[in-house]
């Protein structure tokens, strides 16, 4: 892998380190600083925001709820695979894991939520941003 692609590579896992730092802090403001303006954000359950102030009120929203439920703070992402498509575009795979996520406003009744994570990452004047991200569950034989 050339210099530059490892370095393109470094940014874009770097962005998704701070996806899950600004996920689990619940700052939005931030989180939202990762997309494009024109970002498309499919949620995992069919929610579709196709701009980033859309996709940050809507997130904050969520994140009001996720708050009030309790839910611990301990969300989780693995790259599982980054395709270049050219030196600007790059997909990238990734399976998301919550663990202890509640299932209802019980403490009792927990699991650990899985999902995959797929992102187009563009390189914008300099920097990696998510310009698509579609989210979706994955069921416990997937590994």
């Amino acid at each position: 892998m050339a210099t530059k692609q490892k370095s393109d590579l470094q940014s874009i896992e770097t962005a998704l380190e701070d996806y899950v730092f600004y996920w689990n802090n619940s700052d939005m403001d931030s989180w939202g600083k990762l997309f494009t303006h024109d970002v498309d954000y499919i949620n995992r359950n069919g929610g579709w925001w196709k701009n980033n102030k859309d996709n940050i009120a809507g997130h904050k929203q969520i994140h009001k709820v996720l708050i009030e439920m309790g839910q611990p703070k301990t969300f989780s992402l693995e790259i599982k695979k980054t395709e270049f498509l050219n030196p600007e575009v790059a997909v990238v795979q990734a399976w998301s894991e919550w663990p202890g996520f509640k299932t209802s406003n019980s403490e009792d009744q927990t699991k650990t939520l899985k999902g995959i994570m797929t992102c187009i990452f563009v390189k914008l004047q300099g920097q990696w941003l998510i310009k698509t991200l579609h989210n979706t569950l994955r069921t416990k034989g997937e590994e």
